[in-house]
């Protein structure tokens, strides 16, 4: 099943507030050096090189209820 566009920025986003409160305490948590409009540009590349796939990182985050 292929997804719509824009559903992997979408779903960090989303991780990002549920998870870790925003974007700059996500990267923070990770140890990624970016801040401000850098986040935005290298959030995909650093997820991608973290967790080995946008859909692996949403795979780690979702709710275990």
């Amino acid at each position: 099943m292929s997804k719509p566009p824009g559903w992997d920025a979408k779903a960090i986003g989303e991780i990002a507030a549920r998870h870790y409160g925003n974007f700059t305490k996500m990267f923070e948590h990770h140890g990624w050096p970016e801040r401000g409009q850098d986040m935005m540009r290298k959030v995909q590349t650093r997820v991608k090189e973290h967790y080995g796939s946008i859909a692996a990182f949403v795979a780690k985050h979702e709710d275990r209820s």
